[in-house]
């Protein structure tokens, strides 16, 4: 059987990123070493934070770079949103709704690209083993009870 373990993100200032992914999005820390860092972004998967090897792929920034898009559920998009642009990152979209819920883009202030989803109540529930009547954000269906 295969796995996801982790994600890895290179990063050119270590710390600031770690600041921000840990205490501004609220990933928990799970180990941290020079040049290293983990945080657990679901129990068993963990976004890693290396120090980057070669800076070339970071003269680009948002979209235009690339790579890996985390997907953060939020209880208040608007909340959230404000936190994290007090706190370095950049709005990338307008906020837009999706199946479920709404979302919206942002530029990390590495220059990676996230999202924030705000799931509508009743598709929110899914986590909690209710039936919904369409996928999810590509979750599969629950068949209904009985």
């Amino acid at each position: 059987m295969n796995d996801l373990l982790w994600v890895t993100l290179a990063v050119p200032e270590l710390e600031a990123s770690r600041n921000f992914w840990r205490d501004v999005i609220g990933l928990p820390e799970k180990s941290y070493a020079p040049g290293w860092c983990e945080l657990e972004l679901k129990p068993g998967i963990h976004l890693a934070l290396h120090s980057i090897f070669n800076a070339a792929p970071f003269e680009k920034r948002g979209y235009d770079r690339g790579g890996p898009v985390l997907g953060i559920r939020v209880d208040s998009l608007t909340e959230m949103a404000s936190l994290v642009q007090r706190s370095g990152a950049h709005p990338l979209s307008p906020v837009q709704d999706i199946g479920g819920g709404q979302s919206q883009d942002f530029e990390d202030p590495d220059g990676y690209v996230f999202e924030l989803i705000q799931l509508s109540p009743v598709d929110a529930r899914i986590d909690e083993g209710a039936p919904a009547s369409e996928p999810i954000l590509g979750e599969p269906l629950q068949p209904p009870p009985g």
